[in-house]
């Protein structure tokens, strides 16, 4: 049995608005997930939150929960939310 086409898409949301959305056509590592991240949240969160703080959430798949992506995150002087492990029924951006 074949399985069904699966996409990612990254995007963020709040409370204030959307940000942007970015359609990747298969699974990503860790440096292309940096690649998404890199022109995306800096304009979103500026857009968004304009200047106000802001929490980064996203689940604990390998190239999200990554030492590499950690510490770029915190190069950014972005907060991360600790997320629990398996819980995308609570993920605000899962229902989307």
């Amino acid at each position: 049995m074949q399985k069904p086409a699966s996409m990612m898409v990254w995007g963020c949301s709040s409370a204030y608005g959307m940000g942007d959305l970015h359609i990747c056509e298969s699974t990503i590592n860790v440096e292309q997930y940096i690649e998404v991240l890199e022109p995306h949240t800096l304009p979103s969160r500026q857009h968004i939150f304009q200047g106000r703080p802001c929490l980064f959430q996203q689940d604990k798949a390998k190239p999200y929960s990554a030492c590499i992506t950690t510490a770029w995150l915190h190069s950014k002087r972005d907060w991360v939310l600790n997320w629990p492990a398996c819980s995308p029924d609570i993920s605000p951006i899962e229902n989307i």
